[in-house]
């Protein structure tokens, strides 16, 4: 079904979502200091080109809270509180237009892309776009040695 979805996304939405904030993220990349925005609306472009069967997760879930540096998760939030004022416009309007296909009852599954990349778009640095089997896996793993982490200090 996701296969059908993202044809019909391509054609009628993706590839012209995806080519914008491709220009976006090679702009950003233009400057030192948004390279990281850069990167982060060519994952974007990645969602949009063909978002059905994709999810979006933190890179800290995905690899794992420690085996991300210090440095980056600090350099990712304060790119993120940058990001804010023009992320939280980008994710109204992706709301509003969300709501706006769901009105439409034929184009809910755009509605729903439209609410998934308004999250995306609140806070970009450190999303990453994967599988939706890979991130159900990274979400069970990070759950997982959470719970060992909790078992191991009560002991």
């Amino acid at each position: 079904m996701s296969l059908i979805g993202n044809i019909l996304w391509v054609i009628l939405f993706g590839w012209w979502h995806a080519l914008l904030y491709l220009v976006f993220g090679a702009v950003f990349c233009v400057t030192i200091i948004g390279i990281p925005i850069g990167k982060a609306m060519f994952q974007y472009a990645k969602l949009m080109f063909a978002p059905f069967g994709k999810a979006v997760i933190r890179e800290s879930t995905l690899k794992g809270a420690k085996n991300v540096s210090i440095i980056r998760k600090i350099g990712g939030v304060i790119l993120n509180v940058i990001w804010f004022p023009v992320g939280l416009i980008m994710a109204v309007i992706e709301c509003v237009v969300g709501v706006l296909c769901f009105v439409t009852i034929i184009l809910i599954p755009v509605g729903f892309v439209c609410f998934r990349s308004a999250t995306f778009l609140i806070a970009p640095i450190g999303a990453k776009v994967v599988p939706k089997e890979t991130a159900v896996a990274a979400k069970a793993n990070a759950q997982n040695n959470s719970q060992s982490s909790v078992q191991t200090n009560a002991q």
